[in-house]
């Protein structure tokens, strides 16, 4: 509130539709990252941590606004492997890591591979990160 930003949902859409080169934009998360909260008077209450379940919200938000899964997709995928130059990422190719993520009926992440390897399958999360709450 307040401020000028705006959801990444929104500022890819006006990315895109302001004829900017699509594979120069990229969404990421600071997933683990230290997020400074602040209460009324701008004065820091705690710290929370940010959350990459983040990116699935955004992705989910863009395809309920009518974005295509191809439009949409490359700026969470291609172009952050690209810019990172991890050539092994970020497509689906032979001698690629298997990292794909699997959306349900609604576009809800429902399944997660990182390396071949299931870390969230049928919507239960199987591997958490060092910062996530064990459950």
């Amino acid at each position: 509130d307040g401020d000028d930003a705006v959801p990444a949902e929104v500022a890819l859409q006006q990315y895109l539709e302001a004829g900017a080169p699509p594979d120069r934009v990229t969404i990421s998360s600071d997933g683990g990252g230290c997020l400074p909260v602040f209460d009324n008077e701008g004065v820091m209450s705690h710290m929370d941590i940010g959350r990459a379940s983040e990116l699935g919200k955004t992705l989910h938000a863009l395809l309920k606004a009518g974005m295509s899964l191809d439009k949409a997709l490359p700026a969470f995928t291609t172009n952050v492997a690209t810019l990172l130059r991890l050539n092994d990422r970020g497509r689906l190719a032979e001698d690629c890591r298997a990292d794909l993520v699997v959306l349900d009926p609604d576009d809800s992440i429902s399944g997660v591979m990182i390396g071949g390897d299931w870390h969230r399958l049928n919507g239960e999360q199987l591997v958490r990160g060092q910062f996530e709450a064990k459950q």
